[in-house]
């Protein structure tokens, strides 16, 4: 039986289906990270059931949303939180990137929680579902950052979240976008960062500003921040 999950500091509803690869902390984090402007247009890259989209859309009275999603099933369950939030702005391109004819120098905003692992990662033995989801079979960085490069206005901004093992990589591939806000997340404030969260502007002056790590946990439960993230307190 479906359940729904709670989009935090919204009222969004969305459709949660066991067994099925649902959204993450690693999108409730890049969904407070990303700050956006009213009336402004956004493409949400790998939508997947459209917790960036739908969360974006509501948080910032956005003009109009795109989400791009290769896997049909995901798109079809974007269409039915998009039905059951009465959300008429947002338009779905079941699609892979590379084939969307978008306008160039036309986007305010992009915002993606891309696939993690390479092909050549060993992350097998789970489902299909998974593996396009976390594992660049159809989408990579070369193709995020040249869809960005094209799409986004002058000083648009793409917002992403990834490995910190893979920073050179996409510093080195992000072209005329530069990165411009910088933060990593632990799980512990002992451990090693699992994830870093990128703002980058496209043709900005060079300037990195590096904040404050994020801290998952504290003494085994949320830390304060992250309580406030989640709509706890």
């Amino acid at each position: 039986m479906n359940k729904l999950d709670y989009i935090p500091k919204t009222k969004i509803k969305m459709i949660h289906i066991p067994k099925s690869y649902s959204f993450g902390i690693d999108s409730i984090i890049l969904l407070n990270f990303a700050k956006m402007k009213k009336n402004k247009t956004l493409i949400d890259i790998g939508a997947g059931s459209g917790i960036l989209s739908l969360g974006a859309n509501d948080l910032y009275k956005l003009k109009k949303v795109t989400a791009i999603e290769i896997q049909e099933s995901k798109a079809n369950l974007l269409k039915e939180n998009l039905k059951l939030n009465n959300i008429e702005n947002i338009e779905i391109l079941n699609e892979d990137l590379n084939d969307v004819d978008f306008p160039i120098n036309s986007t305010d905003y992009i915002i993606t929680n891309p696939p993690y692992y390479k092909i050549s990662d060993n992350i097998s033995n789970t489902s299909e579902e998974f593996l396009i989801s976390r594992q660049e079979k159809y989408l990579n960085l070369d193709d995020i950052f040249t869809f960005a490069n094209k799409t986004l206005k002058d000083k648009g901004k793409l917002f992403m979240i990834h490995k910190p093992n893979r920073m050179v990589e996409i510093f080195t591939k992000s072209a005329n976008l530069k990165a411009k806000r910088l933060r990593f997340v632990s799980s512990k404030a002992s451990t090693k960062p699992e994830f870093m969260l990128i703002e980058f502007v496209k043709n900005a002056k060079d300037g990195l500003k590096i904040e404050d790590p994020l801290i998952i946990y504290e003494n085994g439960k949320y830390s304060k921040e992250m309580n406030e993230i989640s709509g706890r307190i």
